[in-house]
């Protein structure tokens, strides 16, 4: 891949901190019990959009990608672009910016241990509906 046709070639590296590299991850994920912090509750199949927004905080962050609702306040540390790139996404459904850059990452084995649930089914025809909208108004103002 040419540094042209490559998004992340502008983007400036950061230096992955002593512990919190990808195998630090995936050994806490081996070892902690509830890093969704779901307390015993089952997986939700009724999430909205609302309530996602609810939790935009570095120290709550909630995040739709491809449908499915993650907490990803634990995985911010272990980001390896930093939790800066993070920050803007909480709250809010990331998974056009996660397929634009991660599109091969398996989410499941990645982040699945943070799994909240699912967005709500007509929530989430309505997310899109939106997010089209939001598409056709960018172009008309371009």
């Amino acid at each position: 891949i040419s540094k042209k046709s490559n998004p992340r070639s502008n983007r400036p590296k950061s230096k992955v901190r002593k512990g919190f590299g990808l195998h630090d991850w995936m050994n806490l994920i081996r070892h902690a019990k509830d890093l969704a912090q779901r307390r015993g509750a089952p997986i939700r199949r009724d999430i909205t959009p609302q309530e996602v927004k609810l939790h935009n905080k570095p120290y709550d962050g909630w995040m739709i990608l491809r449908g499915k609702v993650y907490n990803v306040t634990p995985y911010m540390a272990y980001h390896p672009g930093g939790d800066k790139i993070l920050v803007p996404c909480l709250g809010k459904d990331a998974t056009v910016l996660f397929d634009k850059y991660h599109s091969w990452v398996n989410l499941d084995g990645l982040i699945g241990a943070l799994l909240l649930g699912y967005v709500k089914v007509e929530a989430m025809r309505a997310l899109t509906e939106e997010e089209e909208e939001e598409e056709e108004e960018e172009e008309r103002l371009s």
